[in-house]
């Protein structure tokens, strides 16, 4: 009976994961098409790459009944806020005469974001809920 529960969670798991990764890659598709019809310069797919990988990963990292609570979904809406206006900051500013960066260029940035997401994101949700609890990962 256990062996039937176990195999039947991983099952839901793995669904939710390809759904969520199938998600992630179609956002990231129609905004880079998006961005290449109105002419803007190839840097921004990096960001579109930038923004939607650490997002996606950490939303899929999370235990689903996490992602039930309102207090999740705050958290992860401040934290993209706050990205946006970075990435476009950074972009816009810091890359203002660079016309093309790879998205490999890119990675090793998202990747310390989405561990940096990870604790942001935890930190703000206990500030929003007022508890503390110990993450498991």
């Amino acid at each position: 009976m256990h062996k039937q529960l176990t195999q039947a969670s991983k099952s839901r798991s793995s669904r939710r994961e390809n759904i969520g990764l199938l998600v992630g890659v179609c956002l990231t598709l129609i905004a880079a098409v998006i961005m290449d019809d109105r002419g803007m310069p190839q840097k921004w797919h990096a960001a579109i790459f930038g923004t939607t990988l650490p997002f996606v990963f950490v939303i899929l990292i999370y235990p689903p009944a996490w992602l039930r609570r309102w207090s999740f979904w705050a958290s992860v809406a401040i934290c993209l806020a706050l990205h946006l206006v970075g990435i476009w900051i950074f972009f816009q500013y810091v890359l203002k005469n660079v016309q093309q960066l790879g998205w490999g260029l890119w990675l090793p940035a998202a990747a310390v974001e989405a561990i940096v997401l990870l604790v942001a994101i935890k930190k703000i949700e206990e500030k929003l809920m007022g508890k503390h609890e110990v993450i498991e990962l």
